[in-house]
């Protein structure tokens, strides 16, 4: 029997690290199968939200059918259902999806207070946040690599079997790397199982995408061995092992994750979505004691394609004097936006910064940028729901302003809301940041291990 079936058989008779791979396998296909069922539901959620939508359109058929349609109500009342549509990753990595609001419904008037005054996401996921795979991976992992192999050679000192291994064994160092690499290699194919599980399960394809993570896993289960390999030729007790793995782990998965957290609020102007609800809604409240007629003409001044209207009548009040001051509520919160959009935008690159510090904010990075959940999915829909606003105000603004009247053929015409994901490269990026911080690791095992072999 070779050295390494020797030890994969003592590894295996001992109970505590079959229940810990089990229990690891269990709680990962529990972490798929109850982020397939939630985006499961809200798939059921987007379809339960377009078929109302399509019930609301009907109703308006039928008033037309009785010509009873006004077609300036119903720009007012009917609601277009915007949702930002899951990817196939996001069905295990969950990201900033429950803290961020992923379906709206939105109207003809002003589209910043509808946008800014929506609650943002699952209340309820923020409190006790979520259990996936990237969780499972990111923070149990390391966990469970260093319960199998922390302390190795501190064990064997503690039995007294060390100087009979190294009078045994040519060079003893070989027997320690042998016992930390055979629960690498089971807590590896443990992972690969749970992929596949995942493959099959969800959406997810086999492509480079799907090789792409597979590496991650492999780089950062990689890096964790290097820093237990680090702890341990450092040959100190069992105690100061345990101390020192769960240290770093802190260190990564808190405190420079924690960190990075306070920078960016720093950065950040507390209450700006709140002014901008506040500054809309003042100027949509003042417009009503202001001379109709001068406004209208100063929306019309700065959207001239508009121009060829019949002027405002001197009555009270006018659809296109209310809506035109929609869009100019919008237009006057504008650079409040901007600079919102700038100040997320800055506080996403500086967390990808603080990730070249910690393997756990490298490969959660990659892994919401792959699930298309994070930060700059976030801003990406709010500008496609920008854009298509813009283009229902255009198809209802083509009716109102030249007082057409609303055929039934328009009906088909209203625009509808399709979702384009931008999916970047993250995941090499990534993969890059994980590859210096595990050749860091790497070199200071490599030079603690030529020190242990000094004394």
């Amino acid at each position: 029997m070779s050295l390494f079936s020797f030890e994969l058989k003592l590894f295996w008779t001992n109970r505590l690290n079959k229940w810990l791979l089990l229990t690891y396998l269990v709680a990962g296909v529990i972490a798929i199968a109850l982020s397939q069922a939630k985006i499961e539901r809200e798939l059921d959620h987007y379809q339960f939200s377009q078929a109302h939508y399509q019930d609301d359109i009907q109703h308006y058929r039928d008033q037309y059918d009785k010509n009873q349609l006004l077609p300036g109500y119903m720009g007012y009342y009917l609601f277009h259902p915007v949702s930002q549509t899951p990817q196939a990753w996001s069905a295990i990595f969950r990201g900033e999806l429950d803290e961020t609001a992923t379906h709206l419904r939105v109207r003809l008037l002003g589209l910043q207070s509808q946008v800014n005054a929506t609650a943002p996401g699952n209340v309820d996921a923020q409190r006790f946040g979520q259990f996936d795979l990237s969780f499972l991976w990111l923070y149990l992992m390391p966990l469970l690599i260093a319960a199998m192999s922390i302390n190795v050679l501190a064990d064997e000192k503690n039995t007294g079997r060390w100087p009979m291994l190294v009078a045994q064994v040519p060079k003893g160092t070989r027997l320690i790397f042998r016992k930390m690499t055979i629960p690498a290699l089971m807590v590896l194919i443990v992972n690969i199982v749970l992929l596949v599980v995942a493959t099959l399960i969800t959406s997810i394809s086999l492509d480079s995408n799907w090789f792409g993570v597979l590496a991650q896993i492999i780089l950062y289960q990689l890096c964790w061995w290097f820093i237990c390999g680090w702890i341990v030729f450092l040959n100190k007790e069992a105690s100061f092992n345990y101390l020192s793995f769960i240290t770093i782990w802190l260190v990564f998965t808190f405190v420079v994750p924690g960190l990075a957290y306070l920078y960016q609020i720093q950065q950040q102007d507390a209450g700006k979505d709140a002014a901008i609800v506040f500054e809309q809604r003042q100027y949509m409240n003042d417009s009503w004691d202001k001379d109709k007629k001068a406004d209208f003409a100063a929306y019309l001044a700065l959207f001239p394609q508009w121009t060829p209207t019949a002027p405002l009548g001197d009555d009270e009040f006018d659809w296109r004097w209310y809506y035109g001051q929609q869009q100019m509520s919008d237009v006057i919160v504008a650079d409040l936006v901007s600079q919102r959009h700038q100040t997320q935008l800055a506080s996403y690159q500086q967390g990808q910064a603080f990730s070249w510090f910690s393997p756990v904010m490298s490969m959660q990075y990659g892994f919401n940028r792959l699930a298309n959940a994070d930060t700059l999915a976030k801003l990406d829909f709010n500008q496609q729901i920008e854009q298509y606003h813009q283009q229902i105000r255009h198809f209802f603004w083509s009716i109102y302003f030249p007082d057409k009247a609303f055929e039934e053929a328009d009906f088909d015409e209203i625009p509808a809301f399709n979702y384009s994901s931008n999916i970047g490269s993250g995941l090499w990026q990534s993969l890059l940041k994980l590859l210096v911080i595990t050749a860091v690791f790497a070199a200071l095992m490599w030079q603690q291990l030529h020190r242990f072999h000094e004394h």
